[in-house]
């Protein structure tokens, strides 16, 4: 696998591990979503190169800049809606709609790029609430840095012997 980064030790290390995850699942190419302590959106092409990433904020970190900015915004709760009838819907709606309307971008982008749709894997503690504002097929992968970890592991086993 290649990271696009010009210095790879600048990509963040569950960044990496969910890229190890994903290529070896093989059967690429793959979009990375992780809905967690912030959005991000990587991209591993069939061949195991990744083609770079997003980093955005996530969801309930645009309502936290919200209501800091405005505090006449600071709404908890709130159901997400195609149009919102409160405003605490309207914040919920908002964040969500914004962070799926980035992976949804990303994906018609990489479309474009390889030629081909990737699959989407999507994690973090986001992940849910985001597969269902989605209008795309996404494989949840809740463990994916997990799962990138124990690759590594596996490989660092293997260099060893």
């Amino acid at each position: 696998m290649r990271i696009a980064y010009a210095e790879p030790s600048r990509l963040g290390v569950d960044r990496f591990l969910a890229l190890l995850a994903a290529h070896a699942r093989g059967d690429g190419p793959w979009l990375l979503v992780s809905a967690g302590s912030a959005l991000t959106v990587d991209l591993i092409d069939a061949g195991g190169r990744h083609r770079g990433g997003l980093i955005a904020p996530s969801p309930e970190h645009m309502r936290s800049a919200l209501a800091a900015r405005f505090p006449a915004l600071a709404f908890a709760g709130g159901e997400a809606a195609d149009f919102a009838g409160d405003t605490a819907d309207a914040l919920a709606s908002g964040s969500i709609g914004a962070a799926a309307g980035l992976v949804e971008r990303s994906h018609r982008k990489a479309t474009r790029l390889l030629g081909m749709a990737p699959r989407v894997l999507l994690s973090g503690g986001g992940s849910q609430r985001l597969a269902s504002a989605l209008e795309l097929d996404v494989e949840l992968a809740p463990a994916l840095v997990l799962e990138g970890l124990a690759v590594y592991a596996a490989h660092a086993a293997g260099s060893d012997s």
